[in-house]
């Protein structure tokens, strides 16, 4: 090659490396660094009556100062919108139905359930049936929301100008949308049905219930006080159904297993401040942004501070002047399937108790992205509610069938949450604390309450129906009359708790009452392994500080590991590194630590014995009831524990068990032969993966979390949405709970305490918060990221409340001025 040839080919890449330079700097420039909103200065609204202040402090959280409610609901959209714009265009599309749209057909199934269940159906019944006062709420909020949209548009947000979309100014009922598929997220007690449908094909009923766990007699209960061919295509329907809902789940934002949350309260004899203390540290999944957003509002009218849901013109869980709450999800059963049988002549007609009714049909419009001509979804609404074929397509699943499965939902109809959350945030004592929720419609909550003259409270809040003939466990028969709802539990007969002789209160998804209570609230409940723990922390000394409630909050210990692991430890194998497996097993004390070697053992040792255990007894239905496959069971619920506490339930009371099935040569295993299969095979796995030096064997190299925008997936994007991976402890059952879906090896953790907060209720300046990733929803601001070390390490932040604090710890004032001429 000649010299000049070869200084040209030099000069082409240069300039070719240049030229990808320059993209990447458009890229970053253009799209993703221009759109991080100024926090400073002033700036003029139209829609506002009055000035308006924002003062942020380092984290980027704004206390909005304002001298109305109205121009306070105003502000709070315009904050929501400055910082998470996208994040709640993506959720109102999700609501809506409507992904499609911007992502083209690869959102399409996602769009088509949203549509089928009607999300937006609910939402437009609600806010026609609300009060003058809350619609006026969302319309101020939603004025907000739209005059920042109305400016800049290169500053709306990163994914808009990538996407090159703008948005379509919001709506009050965008809100309400949102809200309804945020309940449905901690509402789908109907996978639960389905598959226990298919168990009991696999296994028959008697077999299939044997695989319900009973509620672990030691774990805490809430209140200490209370103690044919139809059926084939039903089950290949069944299987269809979830199948398909599992892959739209990512989409809607409904995966990771397990989600609940953990809240407790201390009254003041149990509290070394002398006041109640209130924690509470929800767990939903791993996103970034959060789905948290703390802020501080203020008026004249009201001034509450804590976390928000961007889109949502009110405080979720925080404190005001007076009281503070917590919230964990209450799992109750608030959805039924029912068989609706068709007309054969008249496919819009079902079978009803005298005679036949007709169902409302309709059609459904989904703009694609890249296709001229729109999808048209049919609707089919029965009395009971939409028919859910279309999750497993209808040629599939009803061609040559007369039955299908319709669901029933609380959340289909009008409720109060939205009133019932403005009036929570205005609450001042006990009394007003209770008649604020008496109108929560959905999700059923866990309510915990604690106020500055030292009570402390507890209410389950929320419309959960009577069944006065079953308890919803099954798809029922639509044709039957008894098996219809008869109206809802009456607020004033949920179970509540006032000042409890012991000084404490601890939910954690957990059981509410005892069985003698009236009414049957679910069947769904987490085992109570947190709760458990919590509950023994909380009683090893008689008072305790903040700090004791921030370790709490980050505590690894598993109750669940401490009955299972011995199991192996005891065991004397032969191999060398079982040995070293089990030693490390008997010395652990059952923290699920990120560099303990016991804690990823104890994992691939459980995962395996319940693999040869239930696994094998199960067949085709063994990965839909592990949760790992496209059939997982109570996605939302953590079926994961309990089914693995009816293993736990197996080997500690059965040597021998039909579920222990058979060897080679057909003989019966015993419960120690499982176990040492188990253990066996487990150090094989952790050698392969993680090589033979057992000091390497830590559980953080398997358990890691990473932050995931929806456009992180685009490999030239990644760098400026995603996070991690990162290394962290504890598991479903510890009280920093992280969870990832159970296989081997394990995956990244998908469910964790996304927000914590701890009060000193009556000193609010003692307030101390953290959410898990960052204030801003925008990846080159600051605040996109500067929690997430603070979270994983266990670190919180001061949330300033009276003015002198909040003047003291502010790094950002904006002005919002009234542009108006009357203003």
């Amino acid at each position: 090659m000649s010299s000049s040839v070869f200084v040209l080919l030099i000069l082409l890449l240069v300039m070719i490396g240049l030229a990808g330079a320059g993209i990447f700097f458009y890229v970053y420039w253009r799209r993703v660094q221009m759109p991080v909103p100024s926090l400073d200065g002033e700036l003029r609204l139209e829609c506002l009556d009055a000035p308006v202040e924002v003062l942020r402090d380092r984290y980027g959280i704004p206390h909005i100062h304002a001298q109305n409610d109205a121009d306070l609901f105003r502000a709070l959209g315009f904050t929501h919108a400055q910082d998470r714009l996208w994040q709640m265009e993506q959720n109102r599309r999700i609501a809506q139905g409507a992904l499609s749209e911007v992502f083209g057909p690869a959102a399409l199934d996602a769009d088509r359930f949203s549509r089928i269940v009607g999300f937006q159906r609910a939402a437009q019944m609600e806010y026609d049936a609300l009060d003058d006062a809350t619609r006026r709420t969302l319309d101020l909020y939603a004025e907000g929301v739209n005059a920042f949209a109305a400016g800049d548009p290169g500053k709306l947000a990163a994914e808009f100008n990538l996407l090159r979309f703008a948005p379509r100014p919001w709506a009050g009922l965008d809100t309400l949308a949102y809200a309804k598929s945020v309940a449905w997220s901690m509402s789908v007690n109907w996978e639960s049905e389905l598959v226990r449908l298919q168990l009991m094909s696999r296994l028959g009923p008697i077999r299939a219930a044997d695989l319900e766990p009973d509620y672990p007699a030691e774990n805490p209960v809430i209140l200490e006080a209370l103690g044919s061919q139809d059926v084939i295509r039903l089950l290949q329907m069944a299987g269809l159904m979830l199948n398909q809902y599992e892959a739209v789940k990512g989409r809607l934002g409904l995966e990771g297993e397990g989600r609940g949350s953990n809240s407790w309260v201390l009254a003041p004899k149990r509290s070394a401040t002398r006041r109640p203390l209130l924690c509470n540290d929800p767990h939903l999944t791993v996103q970034t942004p959060s789905a948290w957003y703390e802020a501080h509002l203020s008026s004249p009218g009201m001034e509450v501070s804590g976390a928000t849901l961007p889109g949502i013109p009110a405080v979720m869980i925080g404190h005001n002047g007076h009281i503070a709450w917590g919230m964990t999800a209450a799992l109750c059963d608030v959805q039924d399937l029912f068989v609706e049988r068709r007309h054969p002549d008249e496919a819009d007609l079902f079978e009803a108790e005298e005679g036949w009714a007709r169902a409302a049909v309709l059609e459904e419009e989904i703009i694609v992205k890249g296709q001229a001509v729109p999808h048209v979804e049919r609707v089919v609404i029965t009395r009971h509610g939409p028919l859910m074929d279309g999750l497993a397509g209808t040629a599939q699943a009803v061609v040559g069938s007369r039955l299908s499965f319709a669901l029933k939902w609380t959340g289909h109809e009008a409720g109060g949450t939205l009133r019932s959350l403005l009036a929570l945030n205005r609450a001042t004592d006990w009394a007003t604390f209770q008649a604020a929720l008496a109108d929560w419609a959905d999700p059923p909550q866990n309510v915990t309450f604690a106020d500055g003259e030292g009570n402390i409270g507890y209410v389950l809040a929320g419309r959960i129906p009577e069944r006065p003939h079953h308890l919803g466990l099954m798809p029922a028969p639509g044709w039957e009359s008894g098996q219809e709802w008869a109206g809802y539990i009456p607020a004033s007969e949920l179970p509540r708790l006032f000042n409890p002789a012991s000084g404490a209160i601890v939910t954690a998804n957990n059981k509410i009452v005892g069985d003698e209570y009236a009414h049957f609230l679910g069947a769904e409940y987490a085992p109570g392994w947190r709760a458990s723990r919590i509950a023994e922390m909380l009683a090893e000394k008689e008072r305790h500080g903040l700090r004791d409630m921030a370790e709490i909050q980050l505590d690894t210990g598993s109750k669940f590991a401490a009955r299972l692991a011995p199991r192996f430890g005891r065991l004397e194998p032969v191999d060398a590194f079982e040995k070293v497996a089990a030693g490390y097993l008997r010395r652990w004390d059952y923290r699920m630590e990120a560099d303990s070697p016991a804690a990823l053992i104890f994992h691939y040792c459980w995962l395996n014995l319940f693999d040869i255990t239930l696994g094998e007894a199960l067949g085709p239905a063994r990965e839909g009831y592990l949760g790992i496959s496209l059939t997982p069971l109570f996605v939302v619920h953590g079926f994961r524990l309990r089914a693995s506490t009816r293993l736990l339930e197996i080997i500690e009371q059965q040597p021998e068990s039909f579920w222990y099935g058979a060897d080679e040569s057909g003989a019966a295993r015993s419960r120690n032969t499982v176990l040492r299969t188990a253990l066996a095979r487990a150090v094989r796995q952790i050698r392969a993966e993680f090589g033979d030096n057992a000091r390497r064997w830590d559980w953080g190299r398997a358990h890691q979390v990473r932050y995931v925008h929806p456009l992180g997936g685009v490999r030239v994007l990644r760098i400026f949405f995603n996070r991690g991976p990162f290394p962290v402890g504890g598991d479903m059952t510890t009280p920093n709970q992280t969870g990832s879906v159970p296989v081997l090896p394990p995956g990244l953790v998908n469910v964790a305490a996304t927000y914590r907060q701890i009060y000193d209720v009556g000193e609010w300046e003692n307030a101390q918060t953290v959410i898990h990733t960052g204030q801003s929803g925008h990846p080159m601001s600051d605040q996109y990221d500067d929690q997430m070390g603070m979270w994983r390490e266990g670190v919180y932040h001061a949330m300033p409340w009276s003015q002198e604090a909040v003047d003291a710890a502010a790094v950002h004032r904006l002005s919002l001025q009234p542009s108006r001429a009357d203003a």
